[in-house]
């Protein structure tokens, strides 16, 4: 969806992008357990049957905490998607 603006589930092309905000707290989700670093979530959603997608925002925040976890052994690092 995020890139094809087409839903997977019914193929319909009236896919609504809700860009994420650190204002907001429902577009968040906490990297640590004090919350003190979150990651900001895009969300894509058909019009048609509300299937929704949401992909996290690749900031410099981000990938400096997944390569972190991945360096602690957690996450996986198989190439699994």
């Amino acid at each position: 969806m995020k890139y094809t603006f087409t839903c997977p589930k019914c193929n319909s092309g009236r896919v609504i992008e809700v860009v994420g905000s650190n204002m907001n707290q429902y577009q968040k989700i906490p990297l640590n357990k004090w919350s003190v670093k979150n990651a900001v979530l895009d969300r894509y959603i058909c019009a048609d049957c509300g299937y929704t997608e949401e992909f996290v925002q690749l900031s410099d925040s981000f990938e400096k905490w997944a390569i972190k976890t991945l360096e602690q052994g957690g996450g996986r690092d198989d190439g699994f998607v």
